[in-house]
Order: C-alpha cells, then structure tokens, then sequence
C-alpha cells in the first residue's frame, strides 16, 4: 500500500478513523474521509459510538434498543456509501459499532487501529451548554496524539480541504503552535499551497507596552523564525484583537481552505472555562481545522 508523508515530522497517513453520529454534522466529515482515505490509498475505519452511560441510565431495554437501532443505521449507511461513493464494505471502509464513552471508544479504537488521522463533524454547540458539558470533537482533539481533522456547522467548500492550496496556521509559539507550523509546512509543501502563518495578540496585552510597533515587529521575527531556513515560502501576519473571532476572520478574509491549529490537552474544569479559544475556532471556521497537539513530555 501507498503511503503519504505529510510532513517533516513523521506523521503519515496510512490508516484514518471517520467518527460519525449519522446526523447531518458528520455527514460532510464522512464524505472527506472517505475521500482522503482513496486519495492517500490509506486503510478508512468509519466508526459510531454507543454511548452506553446514557442509555445505561434508562435501562438495559433502552440500551439494548439503542445497540438494535445503530445496527439498523449502519446497514443503511452501508447502502448510501455504495450509492453515492461506490465503496463496499470491507473492501474500501471497514464499518464498527463501539460502545462507551463516546471521545474515550473514539480514541482507544484509534489507538488499537494505529489511526494516523481522525476525521469527525461538530455539532457546533455553544454557550453554557459548551462550557459545562463539552462536546466529543474537543474531548478527541485535545487528548488525541495525532491529528484531529474536524468539519464545523460554518465550514464551505470543505472539498478544497482534499488538496488545499491556501492553508493558514494559527501560530502561538508554544510547542503545540510550533508542531502545527511544521505540520502545516510539510501539507503546503506536499500540495504546493499558499502557507501563512498567523499571530492573533490580545490588545490587553498591549495596554501598558509604550512601543506597539515594535512589539509587532518582534512577533513577526519570531513567525520567521518559527519554521526555519529549510521550510518553504510563506506569508505572515500579525493581527491585534480577541483570538478566535481574529482568528476565524482572516481564514475566512484569507479564502483558506484549511486551517491547522496547535492545542494543549485538556487540564480539568477551569480550562474549559479560561481557554475555549481551540473550540471556538473549530466551531466557528469557515473551513476544516486540523488541530495538532503538543507531544507529551
């Protein structure tokens, strides 16, 4: 089998997991996966989890109805895929009902699989809703050890996502920041795309700085230095205002059709509280995000 190497930093893809719920959110997500999947010649796992805590709650007739009610979509999917993909089961996907937690069965199955990328959908929730509860797509993204390609509600044309020529990475310069840079140059690279590489400082930061000008200046130095001599061309920005909106602006101002974000793992209840910016990215992007985390230490 082909296999693709994406970038400098040996990640390839050779196996993806396309994590899907049936609903319209995961659609366009299975429809990309699939897609790369053939491009990249890579074996394609599409996965649905049962949620079994939920059901479990209402009884064990309700989670049985509900395992019964999931084998009955999987076997319509699978006559979807054949009309509208011309994929056959087991020979160009290979179909999984899970059960558990839903992130949790979403990662160890991409574990066991030696999942090289996972593709899923959002449902784009908000609000307290998102603060308190979370949702599976960050739950995935910011424990996941490979990268996590997710399609948001807001997301157009996520097609160009297949081959991007016009990829922007939301650099912060942290070690998650720096491994999205490389990620996102060895993608440009491969597809001969535009690559620009973005800062977003919060003007709080800036309030008591007498010099604004050369503060901008020394961020834009470390965007040169962030890839080093032997990357290729690319473009940099530096933008002042609130990190996600700015960030979610320029893709779109910028056309991109894909954008790579570096995130941190999750550290318990205050982060969802203090930094939803990773989330609300995804959410709100007018293109697929490819977040990539830092490696652990």
């Amino acid at each position: 089998m082909a296999t693709a190497q994406l970038t400098p930093i040996g990640v390839g893809i050779h196996n993806v997991l396309i994590a899907t719920d049936f609903s319209r959110f995961s659609n366009q997500a299975l429809d990309i996966g699939l897609k790369l999947s053939q491009a990249y010649q890579a074996h394609a796992y599409v996965a649905f989890v049962v949620p079994s805590d939920e059901f479990m709650i209402a009884g064990p007739d309700a989670y049985v109805a509900a395992k019964d009610a999931a084998r009955r979509d999987l076997e319509s999917l699978k006559v979807e895929l054949q009309k509208t993909h011309t994929c056959v089961e087991g020979k160009d996907y290979h179909l999984y009902l899970l059960e558990g937690d839903v992130a949790t069965s979403i990662l160890n199955f991409a574990q066991q699989k030696h999942v090289d990328l996972i593709v899923m959908g959002t449902h784009g929730r908000g609000g307290l809703e998102k603060a308190l509860m979370g949702s599976v797509a960050e739950n995935v993204f910011r424990a996941s050890e490979i990268p996590v390609l997710t399609i948001g509600p807001c997301a157009r044309h996520a097609n160009h996502a297949l081959a991007p020529k016009n990829i922007v990475v939301a650099a912060d310069f942290s070690p998650a920041g720096a491994r999205a840079a490389r990620y996102a140059s060895g993608l440009a690279a491969e597809h001969h795309a535009k690559l620009t590489l973005l800062h977003v400082v919060n003007p709080k930061e800036l309030e008591h700085v007498p010099d604004h000008d050369r503060v901008l200046q020394a961020l834009d130095d470390k965007l040169q230095d962030l890839l080093g001599s032997e990357s290729g061309p690319c473009e940099r920005r530096v933008e002042c205002g609130r990190v996600a909106p700015t960030i979610v602006r320029i893709a779109l101002e910028l056309n991109a059709d894909k954008l790579v974000l570096g995130v941190h793992p999750a550290s318990g209840v205050l982060t969802r509280f203090m930094w939803p910016i990773a989330y609300e990215v995804v959410r709100e992007a007018s293109c697929p995000v490819l977040t990539v985390r830092e490696r652990e230490r």
